[in-house]
């Protein structure tokens, strides 16, 4: 057996080397520049895992015979230790494509956190879009409440105001329908006065006037003493004739009631005022009262 020196054995190492570093640039190269399509990815879905095939059963292997140990050579001295040769440095064109391509990956990166941030700003915006709106609609209700409370309690202010003043109107119109009442009731009342008044004063002045037409008629007693008084009814007609002549109250004297009887037919028919109502009175119960000194008729 032919052992190799260990020159050659140096060679094939760095043989070796170089090969291993031309196959791994073109791997690089080649997976940098290719851009493949991606493809979807499908996954089955299993409610149960199907039965396996049983493995053939496993066979005994023959016993191969060892074969007889050459005998050992005589290790050779070793070698000088080699000497490391520099790297060969890649292409200029492949280190530059693996840097852009590295910087398109970072870029890559940099522009999907871009988006992804400016995803989660949007997020946040619509957020807080989303409750100011909601706050605003809020407050619009409470200011659509707050109105419906005031235009209410309006309403039932001036609801109150309109029935205070048709109280008001109604005690006013009231108060000036019983003062007119009672202002009626005064001028009626004063017109009654001053009828009734008027009426005692004709009464008065016609009682006179009788009095003084009977006493025209009258004739004292020659034997008449002191002042006695003598009371008559009398009852006239409507147009005064005397119908009737009562002696109510005697003067204790004949003669003297005598007299004034005869003096009160001789003086029919007597004077009457023209007020029906105070004719009735005369008509109905005329009393009159005759003193001789009062009457001042010629006595002895």
């Amino acid at each position: 057996m032919i052992h190799p020196s260990g020159q050659q054995r140096l060679g094939a190492g760095a043989l070796a080397i170089l090969m291993h570093g031309l196959f791994f640039l073109a791997l690089v190269f080649s997976v940098s520049w290719q851009s493949l399509p991606q493809s979807p990815v499908y996954a089955d879905l299993w409610t149960e895992l199907p039965a396996l095939p049983l493995p053939p059963p496993l066979l005994e292997p023959e016993p191969v015979e060892a074969p007889e140990a050459p005998p050992e050579p005589v290790p050779p001295p070793p070698p000088p230790a080699p000497v490391a040769e520099p790297r060969p440095a890649p292409p200029p064109d492949i280190a530059l494509k693996a840097r852009e391509e590295a910087e398109r990956r970072r870029e890559e990166a940099r522009e999907q956190a871009r988006q992804e941030a400016e995803a989660r700003k949007a997020a946040e915006e619509a957020q807080r879009q989303e409750a100011q709106r909601q706050e605003a609609e809020r407050q619009a209700l409470a200011r659509q409440r707050e109105e419906e409370q005031r235009r209410a309690e309006e309403a039932r202010r001036v609801a109150r105001e309109q029935a205070r003043r048709e109280l008001e109107e109604d005690m006013a119109r009231q108060m000036r329908e019983e003062l007119a009442a009672e202002s009626g009731r005064m001028r009626a009342q004063r017109a009654a006065d001053a009828r009734a008044v008027a009426r005692a004063r004709q009464i008065s002045e016609y009682q006179d006037r009788i009095r003084g037409k009977i006493r025209g008629h009258l004739r004292l007693p020659v034997k008449l003493t002191g002042n006695p008084e003598a009371v008559f009814q009398v009852q006239l007609l409507p147009d005064g004739e005397v119908l009737r002549v009562t002696l109510l109250q005697s003067s204790g004297q004949p003669a003297y009631d005598l007299e004034v009887e005869r003096a009160i037919l001789k003086a029919s028919p007597l004077p009457l005022p023209p007020d029906r109502e105070a004719a009735a009175a005369f008509r109905d119960a005329l009393v009159l009262k005759f003193r001789p000194r009062e009457e001042g008729a010629a006595g002895p």
